[in-house]
């Protein structure tokens, strides 16, 4: 099935954050993202056509949120 792990800044020796995607051999999708001692995690059942419709819409508003807070922080940040 499908299982990718990334550190999210893999050079850093200050960060641990990464992220974990997986989706299991019973067809649970699970996005767990780490940063030093806290994590949230996203959870769906993907045998089920409403948690699938879920997934989505949980993982496209967390997308866009995410590209929403980088322009916000490129726009009055960065120099």
């Amino acid at each position: 099935m499908y299982n990718k792990k990334m550190f999210l800044l893999p050079e850093s020796h200050r960060s641990m954050a990464c992220y974990h995607s997986k989706v299991s051999d019973e067809n649970i999708m699970k996005l767990t993202i780490h940063d030093c001692h806290k994590s949230i995690q996203l959870k769906n059942d993907l045998n089920d056509n409403d948690e699938i419709d879920e997934s989505i819409d949980k993982l496209t508003n967390l997308r866009d949120g995410i590209d929403d807070l980088i322009n916000y922080i490129k726009e009055n940040y960065k120099k």
